[in-house]
């Protein structure tokens, strides 16, 4: 294996390996331990045979900075295990995955991406987002893998998953050109040299003349920064997080009440694309809520913390 090819599968084997043990062990409120190794490129019909009775194909779709379906696959009794375990359970298995079940699946992986997709971004400088997240249940057979994966060739990922209990393989299936795009976004796609350049042909001798002056301007990093300018970027006033399972959220209706981890006289944080760059006060304008600073980082620390 290429050096290239080593260090793609160490970075996003790796970022999805942790993105899900985070997501299941803060969803299940117990450890899991995924680690990640680079399978074969496989065709439909292997991947089918990765399965002996029915699995749980997860479809992603890529909305922003990447094209194309990305497609986790696991048997489908571990799935419903996972599910049950979310939900308060035992992990108990179950012969199929409907109504809320499925919906907490869905949403198990749409986090999965999420957080797999952020630390991508900050990879490739580029933010990468999906649209949204199905759950197939698929027969273990050739035609029917064909049937939701379409044609081509896929290449696979492995991603064990372990539990005191609950132990299966999670399979992370790129098609080849989703595959090739997030190589090139990486920098981590083969390069080709360019042709040598034909010789210069001789140029002809000009008479000498008066050189104009050249005009002072900004510098180059002052003309960086200035088309940055009117970038717009996403601003979100946080007054505290908490953690819950899936059976908990399912369980919430009108009047529930959430408990945060910040006290009431805490100051309130400000985020920029996800980055903490200022505290303050919740205040009311003109019958709107507004947000007064109190704190704030340096203009260059602001720069920093958003590259």
């Amino acid at each position: 294996m290429e050096a290239r090819d080593t260090e793609f599968f160490q970075k996003v084997g790796g970022a999805f390996a942790e993105s899900m043990a985070s997501v299941f062990s803060m969803l299940t409120g117990r450890d899991f331990q995924l680690t990640s190794a680079p399978g074969d490129t496989l065709e439909p019909p292997a991947v089918a045979g990765l399965f002996s009775a029915t699995a749980i194909l997860v479809k992603a779709n890529y909305q922003k900075g990447l094209n194309g379906i990305i497609f986790f696959a696991l048997p489908l009794k571990e799935g419903t295990m996972l599910v049950d375990l979310m939900l308060g359970g035992e992990g108990a298995p179950a012969d199929e995955l409907v109504g809320d079940s499925k919906d907490a699946l869905a949403e198990t992986f749409n986090q999965v991406m999420g957080s797999a997709n952020q630390t991508l971004s900050d990879l490739a400088g580029e933010t990468f987002a999906i649209a949204n997240v199905d759950i197939l249940a698929v027969a273990p057979d050739a035609a029917a893998f064909a049937e939701h994966l379409g044609q081509g060739s896929f290449q696979d990922i492995a991603l064990p998953t372990s539990q005191d209990n609950l132990s299966t393989t999670v399979h992370l299936l790129f098609p080849d050109l989703l595959l090739q795009q997030l190589k090139r976004k990486l920098g981590l796609a083969e390069t080709v040299p360019p042709p040598a350049p034909a010789p210069a042909a001789p140029a002809p001798q000009a008479a000498p003349s008066r050189q104009a002056p050249v005009a002072s301007g900004p510098t180059h990093d002052q003309g960086n920064l200035d088309l940055l300018l009117d970038i717009q970027l996403p601003v979100v006033v946080r007054m505290g997080q908490t953690e819950m399972q899936m059976g908990e959220l399912l369980k919430l209706t009108p009047g529930s009440i959430l408990e945060l981890n910040r006290s009431a006289d805490a100051p309130v944080e400000l985020l920029v694309n996800g980055k903490l760059i200022a505290k303050g006060e919740v205040v009311v304008v003109d019958g709107n809520f507004a947000f007064r600073i109190t704190e704030i980082d340096t203009r260059a620390a602001r720069i920093r913390s958003l590259g």
